[in-house]
């Protein structure tokens, strides 16, 4: 009987091992750098910065690259003069996201963002 017992717990305690257990912060921010999406990994290095102090050098590369596509949006709005950059509302609400995560960002960018895009 303790056997029986024994061999349900070992297997119970793999069986959570395998399907509980989500991958390591490491490996979630390599997996969203291999999709090529820069504003959600900005977001990830952004809310899990405290995780990745040894991703730092990689997170303040994918920060770096969201701020300047963030202006080059806004500079298409100067050289338009006073119509709004019109983009795609999927990218628009990351842009967003990022913005309202990265307050340090959205402090600078969000009024600005607000009255130069139009999300579409």
């Amino acid at each position: 009987m303790k056997t029986l017992i024994h061999k349900f717990s070992f297997l119970l305690l793999s069986f959570w091992m395998v399907f509980g257990c989500k991958p390591s912060y490491t490996k979630q921010l390599d997996k969203i750098l291999e999709e090529g999406n820069i504003f959600q990994s900005a977001i990830f290095c952004e809310q899990n910065k405290l995780h990745l102090k040894e991703r730092e050098f990689e997170c303040i590369e994918v920060t770096k690259k969201a701020k300047d596509e963030i202006d080059s949006i806004i500079n298409r709005r100067l050289d338009l003069g006073i119509a709004p950059v019109i983009i795609e509302k999927s990218k628009g609400k990351e842009i967003e996201e990022f913005l309202k995560v990265h307050t340090q960002m959205g402090i600078r960018y969000w009024e600005i963002w607000k009255s130069s895009v139009i999300l579409e």
